[in-house]
């Protein structure tokens, strides 16, 4: 019960800061028009490719780090064996 409450206490809190810096709206216009947070300028499609690119690229990693540290073990083993054949 009262881990419930420090828990929902500490999301009503962030919740409310990020209402008075505006972190929502900030976000929203940055992921869909490319305007950057306290400018008026806008990214180039081409910098926002390249934001997207990279964020899509560290999530296919995260998602799929096990079975990349388990392909990365098996070339090592594989390049261990023919550099020692036993």
């Amino acid at each position: 019960m009262r881990q419930t409450l420090i828990i929902a206490s500490l999301v009503g809190s962030t919740v409310i800061f990020a209402l008075v810096i505006d972190l929502f709206d900030t976000l929203f216009m940055f992921l869909l028009f490319g305007i950057l947070p306290g400018q008026g300028q806008r990214l180039s499609a081409n910098e926002m490719l390249t934001i997207y690119g990279g964020a899509a690229a560290a999530v296919l990693i995260y998602g799929l780090r096990a079975r990349l540290s388990a392909l990365v073990g098996f070339v090592r083993s594989k390049r261990q064996e023919r550099t020692n054949p036993a």
